[in-house]
């Protein structure tokens, strides 16, 4: 089973120094991906709560101070060799499908190929306004976004012509490094939501992955029978899985949390404790864990982010055992 952390993203702490110390000694701790995510604001009298939900329950507040992804992979793809770099998610309203081809597709060439492209609804209608995007609408968008996407990744001259989006007969070179099963240029898309039939038919039609987020591992497993079915019918193989949790590590100089909204679906105390946790997931079948860092309190220092690496170091050996 393959394990990764979430980067340094959030909060002023999570600077040059943060970023370049975390990313280094993750890949030489052995991690198999960093990730990042994707929020351009918090508003001060958001329409929606975090994740969706009513508005007393407020964005954490490391939220209010975080890097834009794209850029900060870039960085850390010049700082590392060998780990994966994804997105955990884009929030696909945010992008035009043939400017985000081409950012990803740089990117993918410039680390060599690592790239993974999480993408996701989002949540946050305040953003969706900002973006002048129908937020009913956007689950028929995405769709419609991810099939230009990957329209745009095949040989030139590409075209898409969609119920939303549109794509002009062109040119737009270079293709990415990776291939997909039928050899054709493209980056691996691990998609997240998932919770009702529009969003299931979403993810096994043009994902090659499924990242919900917070879910247990049988929860997963259940889940993924359901899409690899849904997956078949389209004639497509299996799906990958993930699994995102949200970290509450018992470390000095880190505010423990009592879990709030995501309470159930984290991992909470020392690194003992959560060995069990990543042999339960290994044993259900989950292919690829995403650890959470620095989500719900911020950081006090630089080297607090940096230390979260060797805080978390134990469990790579036990998924990889």
């Amino acid at each position: 089973m393959k394990i990764g952390l979430c980067l340094p993203q959030l909060n002023p702490h999570a600077d040059r120094s943060a970023v370049l110390g975390f990313s280094r000694n993750a890949e030489a701790a052995g991690f198999d991906s960093l990730w990042v995510q994707d929020h351009f604001m918090v508003p001060d009298d958001p329409q929606v709560g975090y994740a969706g939900g009513p508005t007393e329950i407020k964005m954490p507040d490391p939220y209010r101070c975080m890097l834009s992804p794209i850029e900060l992979l870039a960085f850390v793809a010049a700082a590392t060799e060998r780990v994966q770099i994804g997105t955990s998610i884009l929030v696909t309203a945010y992008y035009r499908p043939l400017l985000l081809a081409k950012r990803l597709t740089t990117l993918d060439i410039l680390s060599g190929g690592r790239v993974i492209a999480g993408l996701g609804l989002g949540w946050s209608k305040d953003e969706y306004d900002h973006m002048d995007t129908p937020f009913t609408q956007r689950g028929a968008r995405m769709t419609d976004f991810v099939r230009a996407l990957k329209a745009c990744w095949l040989p030139d001259p590409v075209e898409y012509h969609g119920e939303f989006f549109d794509v002009p007969k062109c040119d737009s070179s270079p293709k990415p490094v990776q291939r997909n099963a039928a050899g054709e240029p493209q980056i691996e898309i691990a998609m997240g939501g998932g919770g009702n039939p529009q969003g299931q038919r979403r993810i096994a039609e043009l994902a090659d992955a499924w990242n919900p987020a917070g879910a247990p591992p049988e929860m997963v497993m259940q889940g993924m029978a359901g899409l690899n079915a849904l997956a078949a019918e389209y004639g497509r193989g299996p799906l990958k899985n993930y699994m995102r949790i949200f970290a509450n590590p018992t470390m000095p100089g880190i505010e423990p949390w009592h879990g709030g909204f995501f309470g159930p679906m984290s991992w909470s105390g020392t690194a003992a404790d959560m060995i069990p946790k990543v042999e339960e997931a290994k044993e259900a079948g989950i292919e690829h864990v995403i650890i959470e860092t620095g989500f719900w309190e911020p950081c006090p220092s630089p080297q607090n982010w940096i230390d979260q690496v060797d805080f978390f170091a134990p469990l790579v050996e036990v998924a990889h055992g």
